[in-house]
This record gives C-alpha cells, structure tokens and sequence, in this order.
C-alpha cells in the first residue's frame, strides 16, 4: 500500500487543494502534516493575534478532515526534520505541499528536497496553491516588470484559470501514527478582543456574503475609510483557508 504525505504550510483548507488532490490520486493514504515551524517562531511570528488565528485554521481543518474520515497530525520542530521523521514513521512514498513565495518557503522547499531524494522520496511542488497564477507568469516581454497597471492587467486577463477542484469526499489516513493536540484559540493568552475567526468554513462564508452584497458596490465604496466595505478575506487569503484561484 503506497502513501503521501500532504505538508501544509499557509494552504489551511480542503475545497481547491491541488497538493491534497494529487496526492489522493497517486496513493492509497496519505497522512495531512502541519509542523508548527520553530524557524518561523524564532523570527518573531508567533504574536498571540496570528497565533489565535492559526488555531481556528487548524482546528477547522482537522474537523473537516474528520468529517472525511481522517484527521490532522501536528508535529513542532524543524520541517526538514519533522517531515522525514514522519516519512520514515509512515513509509511513505513522496510528499506533497504547495509551492510558496518567499525566500524563505525557497529554502525550506530546497532543504526538504534535499532530504527526501537522499532518502530516496519524492517531493512534488505544485504551483497556484497560494497565488492566483504561477509566479513569474505575469511579466511583459520586453522587461522584468510593468510599471503601470492597464499592460498589468491585460495581461493578467490573457492567462487562462486553472480549473477549480471541489473538497474531497474521502481522506483515508493510516492509524496509529502520532500527533501533537490541534492547538485552541482559548489557550492563546493577550489576544485582541476583536479578533476575528480563522478557518475554512468562516472564510468561505465571508466569501459569499461579500459576493452578495458587496462586490457590486466595491468600486464605490473601496476609499470609504470609515465604511465597512471590505471583504475582509486578507487574513484567510494569507492562510490559505480560501483558494485565491476560486475566489
């Protein structure tokens, strides 16, 4: 019996999840991974707002996951060392995870390459995960940038979307395998009193209510300083719980 491993990183849901798909269909298990990242601790991400926010992402997606007879396994330390941990633990076949963006998703994308193929693995990096399109992918031809947004744009509109995939119905992962609690907004302590809820579900409602009733008006309404007439999907889109390709 073959088996992936699907490491998220800030893509925290299940509709339009191009790593947890492939994976699906490649192997008969896979084992859904977040490492609570102690290289992202120690340069000072770890305020108790983004904290919180993360729990409810988490939790979220671990109820999902159940809802689809799986389940989320934590690990905290570094990702390198806690993936190949779990590869060895499970067997696994390869890993799965999203490409990221910075410089420091670059690294940590190489390091763990690096390892795998040493171990004789796989990783398998998919693109347009967390961005709408591939990076690199909207630049014009006789330069490394555009300078004003009308060329931008019509070009952004010349590329075609990739299709959109539902939320699987089924994630069959293996027993036995161990993992930390999901961490819970109510043990984050100095929070914001207005803070506001994490997850999938709560991104994908504001989704549509912000479709409903606010999209129409937005070009009104975007300089309102004072008004409520934003979407409010910032934090979601930056944790991956709504698919920026599906919004």
């Amino acid at each position: 019996m073959n088996l992936a491993v699907v490491l998220y990183t800030s893509d925290l849901r299940l509709h339009d999840h191009p790593p947890l798909r492939a994976a699906l269909s490649s192997c008969d298990q896979v084992v859904p991974l977040f490492v609570r990242d102690h290289g992202i601790e120690a340069a000072g991400f770890a305020a108790p707002n983004r904290t919180a926010f993360l729990a409810d992402c988490l939790a979220d997606l671990d109820a999902g996951l159940r809802e689809r007879g799986g389940r989320l396994v934590v690990r905290s330390g570094d990702v390198v060392a806690e993936v190949c941990a779990l590869v060895q633990e499970a067997d696994a076949d390869e890993v799965h995870m999203a490409a990221g963006v910075s410089a420091y998703a670059h690294a940590r994308e190489e390091r763990l390459r690096a390892a795998l193929e040493a171990e004789g693995r796989r990783l398998y990096v998919h693109d347009m995960v967390v961005t709408a399109v591939a990076p690199g992918a909207v630049t014009p031809a006789g330069s490394d940038h555009f300078a004003v947004f009308t060329p931008y744009f019509r070009r952004w509109t010349e590329l075609p979307p990739r299709a959109v995939a539902a939320a699987p119905r089924a994630v069959r992962v293996p027993e036995g395998l161990g993992s930390e609690l999901v961490p819970a907004r109510a043990t984050v302590a100095g929070t914001s009193p207005g803070l506001a809820a994490g997850g999938e579900g709560e991104a994908r409602r504001l989704l549509t209510r912000w479709v409903r009733n606010g999209l129409a008006a937005y070009e009104d309404t975007h300089d309102d300083l004072a008004g409520d007439a934003t979407s409010r999907l910032s934090p979601h889109l930056h944790f991956g719980t709504l698919s920026p390709v599906e919004a």
